[in-house]
């Protein structure tokens, strides 16, 4: 309700009881005599409990804005009460609650025009406090629209529920200054985005903290460089590869092998940089317009028109009435045809606010502040990202390191049975390995194999033990139930022919693993089915120990530990791609008029 009407000092009339303080003597302040008629219907009271040593806002169900700033309230002596105070707060902002409270709009008999009624009151430790005339509080109500020539009454109600409306005082237009904290300076949606997609690292809702952190961090970044530099985690023999060839005795990935590669985004001029936002919510700006709930609503028609210079019309403008600069916005927004700034910005204007108060000692106190502030804010939060994308691109070092020496691995292994050509050399002397008529004692054939409980597993790896030739061959996998040798194209590799070959099958739940194990012979068999059965380490670190003789690169061990490395490699990945996903949709929602990313 409150984002749809315009809050402002322009509210006509209300019942404030609460009695001056005379020399002599403070009355209590009362709602309702206990004869009232109306007492069982008159409108529901809020209570609020505040900290006088602080400046306080409190909000109504109904829209109500109450400020009271620190010592604001005195006690029967006179004193300024530093102690809790209980605040007391009745809405009757419609007809219905105007009725049903006999909250009648005459003053002495004459009719009034009313746009709606309140009841406050002040008490500290059941003691009646009176405000400090010297330091008043402030009262917003809400309106649809404001009415020229509107007052304020103050309310008194006889024993029978009868209301008389008194001492008509003239509304000022004087800017309310609240906390900058209590104003929502974000884009619309952006808050709804981030609740979305939470959790979010060590986040598993957003805070305020977060949220403002994700806003502002886009002033350096859309979010995609967090996936630059990114290696392929998908390793294996080049053998049928299309995406490999060899050079030079070792293999290597043709063109560009790594996962992000997306350039990080160029700023131009079509948005409001998050950065100015960081800067104007600063306690600097504390005592100016933009620590007004007039500017948060002004601010939200601004991020629809992604200019910049509109904004500013009023950062750099703190000395001018707020009527004026709306009208400067609005000749600016029917310029360059903003849609949604030509209708709003006229209608600001009618309303005819002013300024605050003492506007002109903050506007000199910040004469220059502004564009320092602004440079030295997008230098930090530059800063802040050269750091993360430093500490990123050690881990991405890290993770090239694992993948650059398990290709040597690889290739050695490959190399291994591609010399050997999967037979048995019994003789000495000069060796010739051709293509000539003599039959071979190996061949290329199919071999495929479903893991069936594959789908319950973190992951699984799935190997080819040929015995005869002490070889070791990971097979690709399609997922964590299908798995190949070769290619997707050509699921075929050479091996010896109608020699014994063992399927292995390792899948793991956290760190618990499962085992299968089952022998074919080469060439005969070349789709198979395994079952994956819960173990330990120690029984599988047993069961791969007579391949231990094998030669380093054909050792499963010494595969698996590398499996495990680029399994965390996979995972972290994974969350910086989701982030930056993430990054990305947020940026969409800063930039409304500059997003063309597709996400």
């Amino acid at each position: 309700m409150l984002t749809q009407i315009i809050r402002a000092a322009s509210v006509v009339i209300f019942a404030f009881t609460f009695v001056a303080c005379t020399r002599n003597a403070v009355e209590d302040t009362v709602m309702v005599s206990p004869k009232d008629p109306f007492i069982k219907t008159m409108s529901a009271v809020q209570t609020f409990t505040i900290n006088s040593k602080e400046d306080n806002v409190v909000e109504g169900n109904d829209g109500t804005i109450i400020v009271c700033p620190k010592g604001c309230f005195k006690n029967r002596q006179g004193e300024v009460i530093e102690t809790e105070v209980k605040l007391e707060l009745a809405e009757a902002l419609t007809l219905e609650d105007m009725v049903l409270s006999n909250l009648t709009t005459t003053s002495d008999g004459k009719p009034l025009e009313t746009d709606g009624m309140i009841y406050f009151n002040a008490t500290a430790d059941e003691e009646q406090l009176v405000i400090n005339k010297d330091n008043p509080i402030h009262i917003e109500m809400p309106t649809l629209k404001k009415k020229p020539g509107m007052m304020v009454y103050k309310g008194v109600r006889d024993e029978n529920g009868n209301m008389n409306w008194v001492d008509p005082k003239a509304l000022d237009n004087f800017l309310v200054i609240v906390n900058l904290d209590s104003l929502d300076f974000l884009p619309e949606g952006f808050q709804r985005a981030v609740d979305m997609g939470m959790p979010f690292r060590k986040y598993k809702t957003a805070t305020k903290t977060l949220t403002d952190s994700l806003y502002y961090s886009l002033a350096a970044s859309n979010g995609s460089d967090l996936t630059q530099g990114l290696i392929s985690t998908d390793q294996n023999e080049p053998y049928y590869d299309k995406r490999k060839e060899v050079v030079n005795g070792k293999y290597v990935d043709k063109g560009n092998n790594e996962v992000g590669s997306i350039d990080s985004v160029v700023f131009v001029e079509c948005g409001i940089d998050p950065a100015i936002v960081k800067t104007i919510k600063s306690a600097k700006f504390q005592n100016t317009l933009i620590a007004t709930r007039e500017f948060e609503a002004r601010l939200k028609v601004i991020f629809s028109t992604c200019d910049k210079s509109i904004l500013e019309i009023y950062v750099k403008n703190l000395d001018k009435n707020l009527y004026e600069l709306d009208s400067m916005a609005a000749v600016a927004c029917e310029e360059k045809k903003y849609y949604q700034g030509i209708h709003a910005f006229p209608e600001f204007s009618e309303l005819r606010l002013t300024k605050v108060k003492e506007a002109d000692k903050y506007a000199r106190l910040l004469e220059g502040y502004y564009e320092k502030e602004l440079s030295r804010i997008k230098s930090a939060l530059e800063k802040e990202k050269e750091k993360v994308m430093k500490a990123l691109a050690k881990e991405n070092k890290d993770a090239q390191k694992v993948a650059d020496n398990y290709k040597k691995l690889l290739w050695k292994r490959e190399k291994y049975r591609m010399e050997t050509y999967g037979f048995d050399w019994t003789d000495t002397g000069w060796i010739n390995i051709d293509n000539g008529t003599r039959a071979k004692d190996w061949g290329s054939a199919p071999l495929e194999v479903v893991v069936e409980n594959g789908k319950q597993f973190d992951r699984v790896y799935t190997y080819v033990v040929y015995s005869s030739i002490k070889s070791l061959h990971r097979l690709n996998a399609i997922d964590n139930e299908n798995f190949y040798v070769g290619s997707e194209e050509n699921k075929e590799m050479l091996m010896p022919k109608q020699k014994e070959g063992i399927i292995i099958s390792i899948g793991y739940t956290g760190e618990i693993p499962s085992v299968a194990m089952k022998s074919f012979e080469t060439g005969t068999d070349s789709k198979m089915t395994v079952t994956l059965k819960v173990s330990t380490e120690e029984e599988v670190r047993a069961l791969l120990s007579r391949y231990e003789e094998f030669p380093k690169e054909n050792r499963i061990t010494a595969d698996l530990k590398v499996m495990k490395k680029l399994f965390v490699e996979e995972q972290r990945q994974k969350k910086l791609i989701k982030e930056s996903e993430f990054m990305g949709q947020l940026w969409c929602i800063a930039y409304p008029c500059c997003c063309d990313r597709e996400l």
